[in-house]
């Protein structure tokens, strides 16, 4: 079959089969259970059961399309092991071997289609260059992500004096926040310095020596998520960069990375 399916195409098909989708019936349930009870027609014991069955089915249905989306994305993208990587970072499926790897419904026809695709785990991902991608790139702090933090600091300082002069304490803690918020996006909107440069020689960071392409491992953009908070990185070696103020977006960091790794292996 024509691998002509990206890995950001597949993995926006799975955040719906296995994230959006799940979520969806789970909350709906959910929201039934507690409709039903305030409409009188269960008593109250409906909604505690709507909870347990709206999780069960929303783990049911991720598990009954996990493995269809695994094998159509396998088998239509070219990259598995970036694709691989991403999906387990988005949680939207687990590392081989994890426990909850076998609560997937999993027919024969299926077993033996991912036992097929396991041969294309033994390849490595292709990347290619790219022409639109300059022979160095700077990156730099985000003007307009800093003056958005420095608005909310202000704020958050009006509302601590606010709070001080009605001697409530929370204007303390508040003030508190606001002055460091002011003090270290000021600090960053006064750094004219790049924070990272990337080309075909390395990576360089503030005030660090660059690091050769030869000597880095592991280098990867990837979202961090813990809660309903989610923060961005680069990484490389032992090197873990939150990118989150930086003027750059995610895909580009990534792209520029394949691109810039295939020129320097290109000229060895």
């Amino acid at each position: 079959m024509t691998e002509t399916v990206t890995v950001e195409q597949a993995l926006k098909k799975g955040r719906w089969q296995l994230k959006h989708l799940p979520m969806i019936v789970t909350f709906g349930i959910i929201g039934g259970g507690i409709y039903l009870s305030y409409a009188k027609i269960f008593e109250g014991w409906i909604i505690p059961v709507g909870f347990v069955l709206g999780f069960l089915s929303g783990w049911l249905v991720w598990s009954y399309f996990v493995n269809q989306w695994k094998i159509w994305a396998f088998e239509n993208v070219r990259n598995v092991h970036e694709l691989q990587r991403k999906a387990v970072e988005e949680k939207l499926i687990w590392e081989s071997g994890s426990w909850f790897e076998k609560t997937e419904f999993k027919n024969y026809q299926q077993k033996q289609k991912l036992k097929q695709l396991e041969k294309k785990f033994l390849e490595k991902d292709i990347f290619k260059d790219d022409i639109s991608v300059p022979k160095e790139t700077v990156i730099f702090y985000s003007r307009i992500a800093i003056l958005f933090l420095l608005v909310l600091s202000l704020v958050m300082n009006i509302s601590g004096i606010y709070f001080l002069y009605e001697k409530e304490y929370l204007g303390l803690f508040l003030l508190g926040v606001g002055v460091y918020l002011t003090y270290d996006n000021v600090k960053k909107l006064r750094d004219k310095s790049p924070q990272i440069i990337i080309n075909a020689e390395g990576i360089k960071l503030k005030d660090e020596k660059l690091v050769k392409w030869n000597n880095i491992r592991n280098d990867r953009v990837f979202t961090e998520i813990r809660g309903k908070n989610s923060t961005t990185y680069l990484a490389f070696n032992h090197e873990k960069i939150d990118i989150g103020e930086l003027d750059i977006k995610t895909q580009d960091l990534e792209k520029m990375l394949h691109v810039y790794r295939v020129r320097y292996e290109n000229t060895l």
